[in-house]
C-alpha cells in the first residue's frame, strides 16, 4: 500500500495532538467549587515564627497559614523547640482564631498585616473650659439622660394615696426632696459630680423627677381610693367594716 506525503502529514499530527492531550492532569472537582482564600503574606517565607498579636495584648507564635474575614489558620510553636524547622506539623496541630479576635500579624519575613482594628476607647468626659453657668447646665441636661428614679418613689405614692388618700402625700414629698445617694445617680463619670456647680444642677434635675413620680402616683392614686371608697359607701359595707 503507498501512501501521499500529504496523508501522513495529517496522521502524524493527529498522533501528536492525542499524545499531548493524554499526558495532561486532569482537573480535580475541588479546584472548580472551592472558594478563593487570601493565603499569608509569610506562610512560606522562612524558617522563623510568625507573631499573632491579639486585640486583648496577647501574642501567639506559630506560622499562619490562612486568613479569611472570619477566621485566621495556623500551626502553633511546639513548647519543646525554639524553630518551626525543626518540627514536622501534622494537620491536626492547625489551630483557628476568630478575626475579630486578631489586631496584627508579624510574618518571619518582617512583614505586617493589620487583621483587625481596635475599638477606639471614647474619651472621657469633661468640663474644662465651661463657665459655672454653663457646668450647671450640663448637669441637667447628663440628669435629664441618664438619672432614673427608684421605683419606690412612684409605687410608695400611690400605695399611700390608696390607703390614706391625701394626708400621705407629704410623705411622698418627703422622699421626692430627699436627696439620693451618688451611687443611685447613675451619672455618665462619677468624678464630674466632685463639681460643683455640675452636682447642683444634676440634683436639681433628678429631683424634678421624682417630684413627677409623685404626682403620677398621687393623681392615679386618690381617684381610685375615692371610687373605692364610694363604693364601700353604697354598698353599705363601709359602716361595717369601721
Amino acid at each position: 500500500m503507498r501512501f501521499s506525503p500529504f496523508s501522513l502529514l495529517i496522521t502524524a499530527a493527529m498522533l501528536s495532538t492525542n499524545l499531548s492531550q493524554a499526558q495532561q492532569t486532569p482537573i480535580g472537582p475541588d479546584s472548580v467549587t472551592r472558594p478563593a482564600t487570601r493565603p499569608a503574606a509569610g506562610a512560606a517565607v522562612g524558617a522563623g515564627p510568625d507573631v499573632i498579636l491579639l486585640i486583648d495584648g496577647n501574642e501567639l507564635v506559630g506560622r499562619v497559614l490562612r486568613i479569611t474575614p472570619q477566621s485566621v489558620r495556623y500551626l502553633p510553636l511546639s513548647p519543646l523547640t525554639d524553630s518551626l524547622a525543626k518540627r514536622s506539623f501534622t494537620p491536626t496541630d492547625t489551630l483557628q482564631l476568630a478575626a475579630t479576635d486578631v489586631f496584627l500579624i508579624r510574618y518571619a519575613n518582617g512583614t505586617k498585616e493589620v487583621v483587625q482594628q481596635p475599638t477606639p476607647v471614647a474619651a472621657a468626659p469633661s468640663l474644662d473650659g465651661l463657665s459655672a453657668a454653663q457646668r450647671y447646665e450640663r448637669g441637667r441636661q447628663d440628669s435629664r439622660q441618664y438619672y432614673k428614679p427608684a421605683p419606690g418613689v412612684f409605687w410608695g405614692t400611690l400605695a399611700g394615696s390608696l390607703g390614706a388618700g391625701i394626708g400621705l402625700v407629704g410623705v411622698g414629698t418627703g422622699i421626692a426632696l430627699a436627696t439620693p445617694p451618688r451611687a443611685n445617680l447613675n451619672a455618665p463619670a462619677p468624678a464630674l459630680l466632685n463639681d460643683p456647680a455640675y452636682y447642683k444642677g444634676y440634683i436639681r434635675q433628678a429631683n424634678k423627677r421624682k417630684l413627677g413620680k409623685v404626682a403620677v402616683g398621687f393623681v392615679l392614686g386618690v381617684p381610685v381610693a375615692a371610687g373605692v371608697g364610694m363604693l364601700l359607701f353604697s354598698s353599705g359595707l363601709l359602716g361595717t367594716i369601721k
